[in-house]
């Protein structure tokens, strides 16, 4: 049972899947059913999650909301939900911005509303499933799901080199699961042995107390299948490609996938393999490190928004995996409130370029120019975005920084100073960019029918810079609601691993 009595995370995941299911029975030639159907589910989903919010007890250890049921028996199989501050985020997240890509989609006129509507129900619903999930094999089994909606949304509605970009992204996420799953197996027989009993729990598991040397092949199938998900340097490749052809509405809720591969480092990798972790963890910060510095390089040199917002993505996500593997509660906390930060910063940068381009035909920089004259209310939603990408103080990308950063430098000062090098060039990169869009000559000279925002599209906006405002300005309930989560594994996945391999090491000499 949980603290409402109802199963509110089976909601949460099924209800947008279902959805999607009645979706693909409606005719492509009634769109309004769908738009109806599609956000009234997404409004009660996001419903759903801000009760959990109100009702979630941060002071309370363990999982909360905890669904349980014997699911495969046979197999020792549960499932088995329940959620933490860490997990409750990102699924409030996922809710918030299921809403905004269908909003965002609707105003596109693209000739693939439909697919997009329905698949992105789906992707929704499997997103949160991975959150949710404390069994491995329910875990894999949403982690599988996640696969499909994406691949189809990219081969279906996505642009000129679709086929390859949806290819590539196969290819790398299956190649890493197929890793996982037999490193799940074999977690699964070795654990029996030492624990008396097969499962899949991962409350049970990490009781284990696995031998280093197992630990670390074990983690390594994890760590790898996870580092392609964020994407950590140098298995990255599949991104950019992915989003220069998947829809761009689409991207918006798109960049939940690779939180799920950060979030798998936090819940699962580190937890169950504490010792190999912390072995493994200054090659992780390394290329985190590396990723950062490449990404926001690569970032400069691209010719058109969604190239710059790709690779922008990956220098701010190896911020977040520097954070993870820093071996300290800070730069943990840090790293989770920017897997918050990059989904809000992302998600208004990508809403922003659909509305760019459907009011100039184009993504590309040389091809923009002088919107900010043309469109104030546009050009000042943009800024904002900018300056929250940027890390401006004040806004919310600062906070996350300042935290990780602050706590890298405790335990990796190298990693640190050259990370904040990456600030520096991400202001550059960004503010790059936002001088072709909104100032110069007015789009080369051609006239736009369009106007500045429009109602549809001030909805969208609207609650995603009031959160970049809030959270800059007043983090603190957000790092209550994730605090006692990030210092339980720290004290226990980290601080003792870090001490028991000291302690080896001293008995070795």
């Amino acid at each position: 049972m949980n603290e409402l009595n109802f199963p509110i995370l089976s909601w949460l995941i099924f209800l947008p899947i279902i959805g999607g299911l009645i979706g693909l029975a409606v005719p492509r030639s009634n769109p309004g059913a769908l738009r109806g159907l599609s956000i009234s589910l997404a409004l009660i989903n996001l419903f759903l999650s801000l009760t959990m919010l109100v009702r979630f007890d941060a002071s309370k250890p363990g999982p909360q909301f905890v669904e349980q049921l014997n699911w495969l028996p046979t197999f020792s199989i549960q499932y088995s939900l329940g959620i933490d501050g860490i997990s409750l985020t990102m699924i409030a997240l996922t809710t918030v911005l299921t809403v905004i890509s269908l909003l965002v989609s609707f105003t596109a006129q693209n000739s693939h509303t439909w697919e997009m509507t329905v698949f992105t129900l789906f992707l929704s619903g499997a997103v949160i499933g991975t959150f949710a999930a404390r069994d491995l094999i329910l875990f894999f089994v949403f982690w599988e799901f996640m696969l499909v909606p994406m691949y189809i949304l990219v081969v279906t509605a996505g642009g000129p080199n679709r086929s390859s970009a949806a290819m590539k992204f196969f290819i790398y996420t299956a190649v890493g699961s197929l890793l996982m799953l037999v490193s799940i197996l074999s977690l699964h027989f070795i654990s029996a042995s030492l624990l008396g009993r097969p499962t899949f729990d991962i409350d049970t598991l990490r009781k284990a107390h696995l031998p280093y040397g197992v630990q670390q092949w074990l983690f390594a199938g994890f760590a790898l299948a996870f580092a392609i998900k964020v994407p950590v340097f140098p298995l990255h490749t599949w991104l950019p490609s992915l989003y220069a052809e998947a829809p761009t509405p689409v991207l918006i809720l798109a960049t939940m996938l690779v939180k799920v591969g950060a979030y798998g480092f936090i819940r699962f990798a580190i937890p169950l393999f504490p010792e190999a972790a912390v072995a493994y963890a200054p090659v992780l910060a390394g290329l985190g490190v590396v990723g950062i510095i490449y990404g926001s390089l690569a970032a400069y040199t691209q010719r058109d928004m969604i190239g710059v917002l790709a690779y922008s993505s990956i220098a701010h996500l190896g911020f977040i995996t520097l954070g993870i593997f820093a071996g300290n509660e800070r730069a943990l906390q840090g790293a989770v409130v920017q897997m918050f930060n990059h989904g809000i910063s992302a998600g208004m940068l990508f809403a922003l370029a659909v509305m760019i381009r459907q009011r100039t035909g184009s993504y590309e920089l040389s091809s923009l120019g002088g919107l900010a004259s043309r469109w104030p209310a546009m050009a000042g939603f943009t800024t904002l975005a900018i300056f929250s990408a940027a890390g401006l103080p004040g806004l919310n990308s600062f906070v996350g920084e300042f935290l990780l950063l602050s706590g890298a430098f405790q335990t990796r000062p190298v990693e640190a100073i050259i990370a904040t090098i990456g600030i520096i060039l991400g202001a550059m990169y960004l503010l790059r960019m936002f001088g072709r869009i909104m100032h110069g000559q007015i789009g080369n000279g051609r006239s736009f029918p369009m106007g500045d925002i429009r109602l549809i599209e001030a909805v969208t906006l609207v609650p995603m810079a009031a959160l970049v405002i809030a959270i800059g300005l007043y983090p603190r309930p957000l790092l209550n609601l994730i605090e006692p989560a990030t210092r339980a594994i720290v004290s226990t996945a980290i601080e003792r691993p870090v001490a028991s391999l000291a302690q080896s090491v001293n008995h070795g000499e």
